[in-house]
């Protein structure tokens, strides 16, 4: 890709993410659950997150290649690891691309997966989907946990290699968690007790994924990056639960009033 289209790529490719995260998802989550406007920001959000995905895998090519591009004065080929044509950081923010898919495209297969298991019918497209993300968490964990060893992480401290495991070890821990619940219900074919959760659980995991995106491409992964993903993914995680909990409300009181 040339240099100027690669730089009109980015600066789409950066509103797309500022459109799903800052706008879409919460029109989305704060719209009465099953209205058009609730449905439309779920396709633009989902929308938005096929084509961001789609992009970081162009954008870990031209890493390869060491393209550097300049977009509001940033540098969009920083990277956590210190070699940024290491094909191990290709392979790692690649990970973060398809688990972010997953989990997009997992929350919004909730909507016809609900009605199919009434039916006793399971797909098999979400139980492969399961499996996709079950092996993107663990080549996510891998890599990383790998390279903060040999020390290609930017961490001014030493102590950060245990921070660093610590978080990567808790955020893998939790794609298996939900990526596995999704394989055994495909697999055992029980239903759970309450689809919203799952698909609120699942787009609030890709909105905080989304929301850590931004200090992640524009920050070294060193105390202060880390701490301003964690800051990003705690507010996203923080809305989403106020959110959910107040559907779980308003349905408790549909039920009561029944």
């Amino acid at each position: 890709m040339g240099e100027q289209s690669l730089k009109v790529f980015l600066y789409v490719h950066v509103f797309a993410g500022f459109l799903a995260a800052f706008v879409a998802f919460p029109i989305a989550a704060l719209a009465t659950k099953g209205s058009r406007l609730h449905a439309a920001a779920g396709w633009t959000f989902v929308g938005c997150f096929f084509f961001l995905c789609a992009g970081g895998y162009i954008l870990e090519f031209e890493y390869l290649k060491s393209t550097v591009v300049d977009v509001f004065g940033i540098e969009m080929n920083v990277s956590p690891f210190n070699k940024r044509t290491d094909p191990e950081a290709v392979i790692n923010t690649a990970m973060v691309n398809t688990i972010a898919l997953y989990f997009a495209l997992s929350g919004w297969r909730v909507w016809r997966r609900a009605p199919q298991s009434e039916v006793g019918r399971y797909p098999m497209f979400d139980s492969i989907l399961a499996v996709a993300g079950l092996l993107a968490g663990g080549t996510f964990f891998a890599t990383l946990w790998l390279a903060i060893d040999r020390g290609a992480i930017d961490a001014t401290d030493p102590s950060f290699v245990w921070e660093g495991h610590a978080i990567i070890a808790a955020a893998s821990a939790y794609v298996f968690f939900d990526a596995g619940k999704d394989l055994w219900i495909g697999v055992a074919r029980r239903p759970p007790k309450a689809w919203w959760r799952i698909h609120a659980r699942k787009m609030i995991a890709a909105e905080m994924g989304l929301a850590a995106a931004f200090p992640y491409r524009c920050i070294p992964f060193g105390r202060v990056g880390a701490l301003l993903m964690l800051v990003a993914m705690v507010v996203a995680l923080v809305f989403g639960v106020i959110v959910a909990r107040r559907f779980g409300a308003m349905l408790r009181a549909e039920r009561a009033g029944a």
